[in-house]
């Protein structure tokens, strides 16, 4: 269980959305907890579910439209804030609040599911899990849940202009996390995967700033710094990682392990200090292969080893 200022999270993650009326709204109204729902669906006012699922979803392609209402539950086991467990495809989810279930958002076996605009926080385990293919997280953020923010299983999922004070998990080919942001969690944006793209975003203050495992991962425009290890931790061939920052990690600024590595226009500084001391063996960018060379041209500056660049090519 990781251990916030919760208080202080809501305030800025409800600060990152806004919620008008929508006189477009439809759907079946949403009264009570616990409640399934096999059309869409529109949540008509707060609601409180002690001992009680928040909504259970019962059939495919319908949207649940929460306009801005509340559901809370008592952090009860397997009692989840929207419950699609039984593996409904389609589901979209958006504009409101949902905290304190066992898990907020949990779909399983569930294809093409959407998040947006949702904020999830104070959940016992998860804040959003999905496992199926196609999911979408777009404009929503997670904060203070027991087990991590944002976790999909599943293939060409895609996290875009999110916040997760906690950590981001794909397990999957093809994900891409754009302009999102990772903060306060153990491996940040964390992706197990071929061909994933990371772009614009940000880890902060947790253990690994971006990791990654898989073939031909792109990481552009992204940002790590402050984390407690590495800032970015890259496994896989034909990495490729661009126009980048890495500043003030404990252990290496970038570090990559694989074949025909491109780095290019990329800054490291302040890297490899650990607990604010000297060893002498930070570097600010550290790419192991075994038969193909890296190329690129980068910056490394202040870091801990005087090297900076291993190889030293690449600076």
């Amino acid at each position: 269980m990781r251990y916030l200022h919760v208080a202080s999270i809501a305030v800025a993650v409800a600060a990152l959305l806004t919620f008008g009326p929508d006189a477009q709204a439809s759907g079946t109204p949403i009264t009570s907890c616990g409640q399934t729902v096999t059309t869409s669906a529109v949540l008509t006012k707060d609601l409180f579910c002690k001992g009680s699922p928040g909504i259970v979803v019962g059939a495919s392609g319908i949207t649940i439209d929460l306009r801005g209402f509340t559901i809370r539950g008592d952090q009860t086991l397997n009692d989840d804030g929207v419950d699609d467990t039984g593996g409904f495809d389609g589901l979209a989810v958006k504009d409101g609040f949902v905290r304190n279930f066992s898990r907020g958002i949990q779909a399983e076996n569930a294809d093409g599911v959407r998040v947006t605009n949702v904020v999830v926080s104070g959940n016992f385990s998860d804040g959003i899990l999905v496992e199926g293919n196609a999911a979408q997280i777009t404009s929503s953020s997670t904060a203070a849940d027991g087990n991590g923010g944002i976790r999909i299983d599943g293939d060409f999922a895609q996290i875009k202009s999110s916040t997760v004070f906690d950590d981001i998990v794909v397990v999957g080919a093809d994900a891409r996390v754009t302009s999102s942001t990772s903060t306060g969690g153990v491996f940040g944006i964390d992706v197990v995967g071929g061909f994933a793209q990371i772009k614009s975003s940000t880890a902060s203050g947790n253990f690994d700033g971006i990791r990654v495992r898989g073939d031909a991962p792109t990481v552009t425009s992204s940002t790590v710094s402050g984390n407690k290890d590495d800032g970015m931790d890259i496994e896989g061939d034909g990495a490729v990682v661009r126009s980048s920052s890495a500043s003030d990690n404990s252990g290496v600024g970038i570090f990559v392990s694989g074949n025909s590595a491109s780095l290019t226009g990329n800054q490291a500084t302040l890297n490899g200090f650990l607990n604010y001391a000297s060893d002498l063996s930070g570097l600010g960018i550290d790419v192991s292969f075994t038969s193909i060379a890296p190329v690129g041209t980068n910056t490394a500056l202040a870091n801990d080893d005087p090297a900076e660049c291993s190889p030293a090519s690449l600076c």
